[in-house]
């Protein structure tokens, strides 16, 4: 059997991975981080969020969310309080017209970049 497996896989590169690892690999940030995807999350969670205060749109939010999940890419291999202050400076570039300041909104950055320790895409879409 394991033969027929050989020869059948020599036949057919396409097949075999580049690599030649058969196994599973574990997709990286840039990866899973799709833009359209975080907002449409986002849209429709941000209400529930501990730290969500009424009277604020998702407008004021969504520059600490774009702030997390790009501050992923951005700052890939380091903790997010290795890089909290680089993260405080790009909220501020991202701000815009949000009602919302850095400490106020901090919460909102860090939740955006925590939704990326899970590596399941379904545990993440929970």
């Amino acid at each position: 059997m394991a033969a027929f497996t050989e020869r059948r896989l020599a036949e057919n590169r396409s097949s075999i991975p580049s690599s030649g690892d058969r196994r599973r690999k574990r997709p990286s940030i840039a990866e899973m981080v799709n833009p359209a995807v975080e907002e449409a999350f986002w849209r429709e969670s941000y209400l529930h969020e501990p730290y969500y205060e009424r009277g604020y749109t998702f407008d004021d939010y969504y520059p600490a969310f774009r702030t997390g999940w790009e501050g992923r890419l951005r700052y890939a291999g380091l903790t997010y309080e290795q890089c909290e202050r680089d993260l405080q400076r790009d909220y501020q570039r991202n701000r815009g017209t949000s009602q919302l300041d850095w400490a106020k909104n901090r919460h909102a950055v860090r939740a955006a970049w925590e939704r990326f320790e899970h590596t399941d895409p379904f545990e993440r879409s929970q």
